[in-house]
């Protein structure tokens, strides 16, 4: 089934070459809708391509430094595509899932599209429809029901699409989200220009949640620098002025109990607890300065 539209899915990928073949070797097993695939990765990562099936038609682009939004604004650049979809390195699609992306764009008024993500056993569901407030929060999401002011359909950094217009409406990925939060506020953004989103429920994705330089397999955090520091650049550009100390603390409250958990699970010792606690706390004062 053709809708009339042309798809970029655009691929940002550091340090998880084995990762990034599965997501390839998946994006090639799409069902009837073709997709341009734009991959921008390290070294290690354009390397892993090599020998892939389609491996020769897959746009590439060095990844220059960590840092996912200026990277996914390299891929928007290289895309060729009316449609810009992007789907993270430890993700595969389900094979419909491009033709249901495309789909979602059916309506000439929508300018992004989001679905359901499943988790590493394929059934649980990891994220469903939500939204996002000016904090950061999420929110339980009717999919049908309007948006709220002060509110915004979330857009899942690992299963989300955009019509190329709407980035020359709102702009691109704000780099001063190295890592998270960086989906949120351009969700936000996008809400706040008045443009339309959809919710797509066959827009599927699994998520593997793959070990990372922040993470272990097991999704125990190795630091928290980088949401402390986007957490700060988040409420600086959105929530009122007096809600940013507050907000701020809330946050160090959260991530101290989520800890404290994996404390009594065994997962952490209190030293390792204590350290993180620091890096979140020195990535909310670097990222004040953004």
């Amino acid at each position: 089934m053709t809708h009339g539209l042309t798809l970029s899915v655009v691929v940002v990928s550091s340090g998880r070459p084995k990762a990034l073949r599965r997501c390839i070797l998946a994006l090639g097993q799409l069902r009837s809708a073709e997709a341009e695939v734009v991959v921008v990765a390290d070294e290690d990562g354009l390397t892993a391509l090599w020998g892939l099936p389609g491996a020769d038609r897959v746009v590439v682009r060095r990844q220059v430094e960590p840092n996912i939004s200026a990277a996914r604004n390299v891929g928007i650049a290289a895309a060729a595509g009316e449609i810009i979809a992007f789907i993270d390195d430890d993700a595969v699609p389900e094979p419909t899932w491009a033709e249901a992306v495309l789909g979602g764009f059916q309506d000439p008024e929508v300018m992004a599209v989001t679905g359901p993500v499943l988790g590493r056993n394929g059934i649980s569901l990891q994220w469903g429809s939500l939204a996002v407030d000016v904090e950061g929060r999420d929110h339980d999401f009717d999919p049908n029901a309007p948006v709220r002011a002060g509110f915004a359909r979330k857009l899942h950094g690992c299963n989300m699409a955009f019509r190329r217009e709407a980035f020359a409406q709102v702009g691109g990925f704000d780099e001063a989200f190295a890592f998270y939060l960086d989906d949120t506020d351009l969700a936000l953004r996008i809400a706040q220009a008045g443009l339309r989103t959809a919710w797509v429920p066959g827009a599927v994705v699994h998520h593997g949640f793959q070990a990372s330089v922040r993470r272990t397999a097991e999704r125990v955090p190795l630091s928290l620098f980088d949401i402390g520091a986007s957490s700060a650049v988040y409420l600086q550009k959105h929530a009122s002025f007096d809600r940013h100390d507050s907000a701020l603390l809330d946050l160090e409250a959260a991530q101290s109990s989520r800890l404290l958990q994996m404390v009594r699970r065994r997962k952490l010792d209190d030293k390792k607890m204590r350290s993180l606690m620091e890096s979140l706390r020195d990535g909310i004062a670097e990222g004040r300065t953004r």
